[in-house]
């Protein structure tokens, strides 16, 4: 799905992150599936668990914050610091980096390079809830994730790291189940929908919650019709592709993942 190298820059990029961040860091995405999933993964396989290009970060938000706290919320803060610190430029809802696919440096303005050497790694901030003066205060409407509220507000959602010596806060294997559950469906790009088989495979399978407890604890986050439509989303080719990625019959895959709306 993505280069060696690209989820090298990434991995590198995100202990970059991690540095200049106030701990702890909220994980969400491919980088969260990856420290649920990777110990496991790799005693069992030989090789790490699949890593991701971009890097998406969490944040909360109470419900009604004033504009003062908004400038000043840990959301802003991080932000400007992966501006100022680290160089990403602020495209929309997102922040970016041009790197050299190959090397992983930097690209200067101006710098002339091949578009097929070029790789756009991304930093996606998300936010549990949106306030009502966001866009008015911050110039931009953001990425949301209503279900990231689970894990800010009930430990039993969230799962607390120590890994390259920083504390990350997880979302819980549930939680991270409900999520790309209600994302699967929604995919358009196919190298993304294979990832999300994958991720999803990946929790059920290697996660540190058993299957009953995680059929248990989803029950409050997504409906059957949202399962139903994720398992919809089980076509050959995908399925073919996620068991070529990680070494599981798609057999494995197909029924683990089916088993969830049993």
């Amino acid at each position: 799905m993505y280069t060696n190298i690209e989820t090298e820059i990434s991995y590198n990029y995100l202990q970059k992150v991690m540095e200049v961040l106030e701990q702890p860091i909220c994980m969400l995405g491919g980088w969260a599936v990856f420290f649920h999933v990777n110990k496991a993964y790799q005693e069992e396989n030989n090789i790490p668990y699949l890593g991701s290009r971009d890097i998406d970060l969490g944040f909360h938000f109470e419900e009604n914050p004033t504009d003062h706290e908004l400038i000043n919320s840990e959301f802003a803060k991080a932000t400007r610091i992966l501006e100022k610190d680290l160089g990403f430029e602020p495209i929309s809802f997102r922040l970016r980096k041009d790197l050299h696919s190959e090397t992983g440096k930097e690209i200067k303005e101006n710098e002339h390079v091949p578009a097929h050497f070029r790789f756009n790694m991304f930093i996606d901030p998300i936010i549990d809830r949106i306030p009502k003066n966001f866009t008015k205060i911050l110039k931009f409407h953001p990425i949301d994730e209503p279900l990231l509220q689970f894990a800010f507000e009930q430990e039993k959602y969230r799962s607390n790291k120590q890994t390259l010596h920083k504390k990350l806060l997880l979302p819980s294997v549930s939680l991270m189940v409900a999520m790309k559950i209600k994302a699967l469906p929604n995919r358009g790009k196919q190298h993304k929908r294979v990832k999300d088989i994958c991720d999803l495979f990946a929790l059920i399978w290697y996660g540190e919650e058993t299957t009953k407890s995680i059929k248990e604890q989803i029950t409050n986050l997504v409906t059957i019709k949202d399962i139903t439509k994720a398992i919809e989303c089980l076509e050959k080719d995908s399925l073919e592709a996620a068991s070529s990625a990680l070494n599981h019959t798609i057999n494995e895959i197909d029924t683990t993942i089916r088993n969830l709306g049993n």
